[in-house]
């Protein structure tokens, strides 16, 4: 998925906690123990998930007690910021003032602190940014108190019955939103106030005007009152979103070696398994996604993979539909064995230890059929008609548009090109830039869209018995063909000389029909290769710095000597091909 950035998570952090006395009384709800840490860490560990950078915890009622949680004024190396209310403001009040440690055009995730939930973020993240209003609430259909209600269309219409408006649809607030800086504007400096008021005069002055997305994925529990704070300091948050490498989710059973309770319990139920069956799960792969694999293996039967996943990133959710679809069409991908979607649980057909980057070094001749036999699959999923796609049962990420190419070079720019290498612009060189690329975009943009894996590297075709098999396709959209076959033959893993690559490319030109002549067939073959190098290189920078995984690091020199290659053969992207060539500079050999 692609989350537009939000960098601040402002975690209210301040109230009294009154219905929770006298557990509440020398420290700040927010801070109450569940499982040997403070409930706060749970929504700030959520927040981490989006790639928050920064926290803001507004305090009040016993602000020491937070010095005491967080003596380095950090978590898990993010900084908090803590901004004291002597008079305690409320939820508007408190926005308000922390008003001087926002950006001017910033925008901001509040996260009320006294709730566990693991609901994918990036779907409040994405419908805010195209909704282009000052803010935007995380509802959910069901729950205990669901005081907003919404019109025919589906827009708020009213809050707490405050309008007298009853609406067709009720639903719950979860205390999750997106807020626009501008929206501070409305807000009066010290003065004691809720948002809610504030949401419903924006509504009575213009309808619409609140935006919402209504959010049932993943779970959600108000830790509000002593009957809820001791179930779940009994039982244990049942959390499963993106986890940092390594990391296990907050009601993990980590007795075992090499695995979890969880893990076991599903793939005994899977598999009709009894109690006492051993089940052993052994971790393999460390790729870039917030997903673990497990290679399980049971007496008597074959092995099969295990996949965990977080919930968050919401391509992950389309795994288990996309691969039906696939074997449904007579494209090779591994077959589903078991599937708990609101667990993020996953169990599937394994395809072996081989895959085509495991041939990265074998002689030409025995590397070439594996990779004719890949593009035969990748003609299959390319030829298939768009309007024959199924409308309902199989969910897609947004296709590739304007927008999305966009994305990806600002994300090579940002994480590749200034952090990773350190490699800055002068603001007539980023409009050269820019102009540069938005022809590149054009120019794919005019090519009909088909289903494309989106990710076709080396690394993600297995090899079984001689023949090729798809994984990870659940980022699949619609998008340019051109877009694959520069993923899979400028793949930064495997060297293919120039020769190879063409013998590659006019395989497929030649079966697949193409209307275009081979200059022409060429010439967006390199473009769309240019895009999806930019991608990849800024995912590089992004995971070996943001993400802790600096092994992504090192393929940074091979990525950049593709791209110039790439912007040299096509000769119509000099900037492109300078700029690559400046970052190849500063990242050594």
């Amino acid at each position: 998925m692609n989350i537009p950035k939000i960098k601040t998570a402002f975690i209210p952090g301040a109230g009294r906690g009154m219905r929770l006395r006298p557990l509440t009384e020398k420290r700040p709800k927010p801070l109450l123990p569940v499982v040997g840490r403070p409930l706060i860490t749970f929504a700030m560990d959520h927040c981490l998930t989006v790639g928050i950078e920064r926290f803001i915890v507004n305090t009040h009622h016993c602000p020491a007690a937070y010095d005491e949680a967080f003596p380095e004024r950090s978590w898990r190396g993010v900084p908090i910021v803590f901004r004291h209310e002597p008079i305690l403001l409320d939820t508007a009040g408190g926005l308000k003032n922390i008003e001087d440690l926002l950006t001017e055009d910033e925008t901001i995730l509040v996260y009320n602190g006294d709730i566990l939930s693991d609901l994918p973020l990036g779907l409040l993240f994405e419908g805010h940014a195209a909704s282009g209003r000052e803010v935007t609430l995380a509802l959910r259909s069901e729950g205990p108190l669901r005081n907003v209600a919404l019109d025919a269309d589906g827009v708020i219409c009213d809050l707490r019955g405050l309008l007298g408006n009853p609406g067709l649809r009720r639903c719950l607030f979860t205390g999750i939103y997106a807020v626009e800086k501008d929206f501070l504007r409305r807000l009066e400096r010290d003065k004691v106030e809720s948002v809610v008021p504030v949401f419903v005069e924006m509504i009575r002055e213009v309808p619409g005007s609140v935006g919402s997305v209504i959010i049932d994925e993943g779970g959600w529990e108000d830790i509000g009152d002593p009957v809820a704070y001791g179930r779940i300091k009994a039982s244990g948050p049942r959390l499963c979103y993106g986890r940092g490498e390594g990391e296990q989710p907050a009601s993990a059973d980590r007795s075992g070696s090499g695995g979890d309770g969880e893990a076991r319990a599903f793939i005994r139920t899977v598999l009709g398994l009894s109690a006492d069956v051993d089940i052993s799960l052994v971790p393999v792969g460390r790729g870039g996604s917030n997903r673990d694999y497990f290679s399980v293996a049971t007496p008597g039967r074959d092995s099969l993979i295990f996949m965990r996943y977080g919930r968050s990133r919401e391509e992950n959710n389309y795994y288990a539909e996309i691969a039906g679809f696939l074997r449904e069409i007579g494209i090779a991908v591994p077959s589903i064995l078991g599937h708990a979607p609101d667990r993020g649980l996953l169990a599937m057909e394994d395809l072996g230890a081989e895959d085509l980057f495991s041939f990265r070094d074998a002689p030409w001749d025995l590397r070439r059929p594996f990779y004719e036999k890949t593009l035969e699959v990748v003609l299959k999923l390319h030829a298939f008609p768009s309007e024959l796609f199924p409308a309902v049962g199989v969910r897609l990420m947004s296709g590739f548009s304007r927008e999305l190419y966009k994305w990806e070079r600002d994300y090579f720019r940002e994480h590749c090109v200034m952090k990773a290498c350190d490699v800055r612009l002068t603001k007539g060189e980023e409009e050269a830039l820019e102009r540069e690329l938005e022809i590149l975009v054009r120019r794919l943009l005019e090519t009909p869209p088909i289903l494309v894996h989106r990710d076709l590297q080396s690394q993600n075709v297995m090899i079984r018995k001689g023949e090729p098999f798809l994984i990870d396709f659940q980022g699949m959209r619609f998008g340019s063909p051109f877009y694959d076959l520069g993923s899979l033959l400028y793949d930064p893993y495997v060297d293919l000389r120039e020769e190879e690559r063409e013998i590659l490319l006019r395989y497929y030109f030649d079966r697949s029909r193409s209307a275009s002549s081979w200059e022409e067939f060429s010439e967006l073959f390199l473009l769309a290769s240019a895009q999806r190098l930019m991608q990849v290189l800024g995912a590089f920078g992004f995971l070996g710095l943001e993400r802790g995984k600096p092994h992504f690091l090192a393929h940074l020199p091979t990525a950049l000597d593709r791209l110039i290659n790439v912007t040299r053969r096509a000769g119509t992207l000099p900037q492109l091909h300078a700029l690559a060539r400046r970052c190849r500079a500063s990242v050594g050999t």
